[in-house]
C-alpha cells in the first residue's frame, strides 16, 4: 500500500518527469555539492522542466535506498533499478570529488526507460581559478536540454620546439600541439633547460579555438645550445708522438767495436801498467839498473803499444757509430750532433783512454 501510495503522489498527468539527485560529495566537499545540485534546480525550474525535486524524492524513500541511488552516478541500470517504480522517465545525476589541484564535477541526464546517457558533463575545474560557481552555470543548461557538452580546440607554441608542456601537472608533450578539451581552465606550464618556465591559466571555450604562445627566456648567464664552441680538438696527425730512431746494422757493428776495443785497451792498459810499476820498483838510482830483465820491459812496451792502438780504434768505431747514428736518426727527425774525440795514451802504458762530447 505504501509503494502505490509514493507512485501516486509522484505521478503527474502533465507528462514525463526528471528527477533531480542530490550530487554525491565527500563530506568535506558537501557545501559545493549542496550548490551544484542548487544550480541544477534552479535551472530546470527556468527551462520549465516538471520536476521531482530531491526533497521529494527523499521524503518518499528511506534514507539507505536514497543514499544507494546518489551512489549510481552515470550507470543507468542501476539508477532505473531505483526509480523507474516511480514512473520518473529521466535523472540528473552527479558526482563531486578533487584532486591536489581540481575540482572533478561530473554529472549526467540519464534516459530511465532507454537506460542510456542523453548528455553529461566532465569538468576538471582548477581550484585557484575561483570560478567554480560559474563553470557549473555555464555547465548546466546543455545538459538539461539534452546537449552533449561541446569541446574546444587548445593549440599551443613556442619558441623552442623541445620544450615541455604539462597541463594540470600531466606531460602532454613538445610544442607545438594541439588539444580537443572540455571547456575550464587549465593550468599549462612550459620549461626548458637553462630557460625560465612560464606557467599560464588558460580558459577553453566550448566550440572555439584558443591559442596560447610561449615565449621562452634564457637564464641570465646561461648560453644558448647553439651558440656554444665545441673544444678545438688536435688530429691525430697534429699530435706529437715520441720519434721511434731505428739504428742500422752497420751502428750496432760500429757501437759494438768501440765498445769491445774500449775495454780490451783498458785491461792492456792495465796490465802494462803493473809491470811499469814492477820494473820502476826494482830500479837501483845509484847503479841506474832495472832489477827486470829485458824480455819483461819489451813485455810491458808491447802490452802499452796495443793498449793505444786498442783505444785509439776504438775511439774511431765511437766516431763512426755517432756519425752512423745520425744518419738513421734523420729518417725520423732532424738532429745535429757535434762530436769531439780525444784519444790518449802513452808508450809507458801509464795511462790511455778515449773522451767523446757532443752536442744534440
Amino acid at each position: 500500500m505504501h509503494s502505490v501510495l509514493s507512485v501516486a503522489a509522484l505521478v503527474l498527468a502533465s507528462g514525463p518527469k526528471t528527477a533531480v539527485v542530490d550530487v554525491d560529495a565527500p563530506d568535506l566537499m558537501m557545501g559545493l555539492g549542496a550548490q551544484v545540485t542548487k544550480a541544477i534546480l534552479t535551472e530546470a525550474k527556468n527551462q520549465k522542466v516538471d520536476l521531482v525535486s530531491p526533497d521529494d524524492l527523499r521524503s518518499k524513500m528511506d534514507a539507505k535506498r536514497y543514499e544507494s541511488l546518489k551512489k549510481c552516478g552515470g550507470k543507468p541500470a542501476c539508477v532505473a533499478q531505483e526509480l523507474e517504480s516511480f514512473g520518473i522517465k529521466r535523472a540528473v545525476m552527479g558526482q563531486l570529488s578533487r584532486d591536489e589541484k581540481n575540482y572533478i564535477l561530473k554529472l549526467w541526464l540519464i534516459d530511465i526507460p532507454g537506460l542510456t546517457v542523453v548528455a553529461d558533463v566532465d569538468r576538471s575545474i582548477l581550484i585557484a581559478a575561483r570560478r567554480f560557481q560559474k563553470d557549473v552555470e555555464q555547465a548546466v543548461p546543455p545538459l538539461l536540454r539534452g546537449e552533449r557538452e561541446a569541446r574546444g580546440t587548445l593549440s599551443i607554441t613556442a619558441n623552442l620546439g623541445d620544450a615541455q608542456i604539462t597541463m594540470n601537472g600531466e606531460f602532454i608533450g613538445a610544442p607545438p600541439v594541439t588539444l580537443n578539451l572540455k571547456p575550464g581552465k587549465y593550468e599549462v606550464k612550459i620549461e626548458r633547460k637553462k630557460y625560465l618556465p612560464i606557467t599560464r591559466l588558460i580558459g577553453v571555450e566550448a566550440n572555439q579555438e584558443t591559442k596560447a604562445e610561449f615565449k621562452l627566456l634564457l637564464i641570465p648567464g646561461q648560453v644558448p645550445d647553439d651558440q656554444i664552441v665545441p673544444a678545438l680538438t688536435r688530429k691525430p696527425d697534429d699530435d706529437k708522438q715520441p720519434t721511434t730512431v731505428t739504428l742500422s746494422a752497420l751502428t750496432w757493428i760500429l757501437g759494438g767495436t768501440a765498445i769491445a776495443s774500449g775495454g780490451a785497451g783498458f785491461i792492456f792498459g792495465l796490465i802494462s801498467r803493473g809491470q811499469f810499476n814492477a820494473l820502476n820498483a826494482g830500479y837501483n838510482p845509484d847503479t841506474m839498473v832495472f832489477l827486470g830483465t829485458r824480455a819483461q820491459a819489451l813485455e810491458q812496451n808491447r802490452n802499452a803499444t796495443i793498449a793505444n792502438i786498442t783505444f785509439a780504434v776504438g775511439g774511431a768505431a765511437l766516431v763512426g757509430a755517432i756519425i752512423s747514428g745520425i744518419v738513421d736518426g734523420t729518417r725520423a727527425a732532424p738532429v745535429t750532433v757535434t762530436p769531439t774525440v780525444t784519444v790518449s795514451g802513452n808508450g809507458t802504458g801509464t795511462g790511455g783512454g778515449v773522451s767523446v762530447a757532443g752536442a744534440f
